[in-house]
């Protein structure tokens, strides 16, 4: 763990297959190794995008470096790893030596830089490590134009092209004929709440069109009905906070066997 020091906030994505008492230890030495000041996330890679962690805010986040590696990293799981590690944050992931070049170039199309790959303890095994740019996604920077003088403006360029209106043999096109029948069509009002700054049905950040609190209303409805419909994908539910997705509805509970039906008592019911 020589690329993880003390007061990292870790996240480790791992998949199934992974024994539980393997995941448990391993958690346990990365707790010892980012100490009291860090912090250490787990979660199953089919619940990463569903459990909505913040915007850079991890140092480091660990896919597949838990035998056995499943190399099936999704090309939506490194994006969305691209945006919750903070600028300069790495990703670090075990694979077999026959994706190095697959993964080296997917690694690259997601946004990260300086992707690296190097030999493992392990036989037929490669540990690739990349890391997010020094900037953030979404970030602007003022660029210096050179500013225009008057006597620019009173030199011709040749190379511009010139078109003389008057000159007969210039066909121009009927504005009309540049319309279909699709264009003319009225648009449905549901394809039309979008963000006027983003383009998307994404709020922006002084959202005051009312697109901001629809959503939340939306992604409340949503959690709801995954809790009402809850199903473990990862099996892991059982053995407590430190192995249990963001989106758990048994976070907050103690550990338990699997298969045992778990009840609140009365006291934790009271204030």
């Amino acid at each position: 763990m020589q690329d993880i020091s003390s007061g990292n906030k870790v996240l480790l994505i791992w998949s199934f297959g992974v024994i539980g008492e393997d995941l448990k230890q391993y958690v346990s030495e990365l707790k010892d190794t980012v100490g009291a000041s860090g912090q250490v996330n787990v979660e199953n890679e089919e619940m990463l995008l569903s459990s909505k962690h913040p915007q850079s805010f991890f140092d480091i986040a660990l896919i597949d470096v838990i035998q056995p590696t499943t190399d099936k990293v999704s090309s939506s799981t490194l994006t969305e790893v691209l945006r919750i590690l903070k600028p300069q944050g790495k990703i670090i992931f075990h694979s077999s030596s026959e994706k190095e070049s697959s993964y080296t170039s997917d690694l690259k199309l997601a946004g990260f830089t300086d992707v690296t790959t190097s030999p493992s303890l392990m036989q037929n095994i490669i540990v690739l490590k990349a890391s997010k740019p020094d900037f953030e996604v979404g970030s602007a920077m003022k660029i210096n134009l050179p500013i225009k003088t008057k006597s620019d403006s009173n030199n011709t360029d040749n190379s511009t092209w010139k078109i003389d209106l008057n000159d007969d043999d210039v066909q121009l096109e009927d504005p009309d004929d540049l319309l279909d029948e699709d264009d003319l069509l009225k648009p449905d009002p549901s394809t039309l709440k979008v963000c006027g700054t983003t383009g998307k049905r994404k709020a922006c950040k002084n959202c005051v069109c009312g697109l901001k609190e629809e959503l939340e209303a939306e992604s409340v409805e949503e959690i709801k009905e995954n809790q009402k419909n809850f199903k473990s994908s990862c099996g892991s539910c059982y053995l407590g906070d430190a192995f249990r997705c963001a989106s758990c509805p048994y976070l907050g509970m103690p550990a338990f066997k699997p298969g045992e039906k778990v009840k609140l008592s009365d006291d934790t019911l009271q204030d």
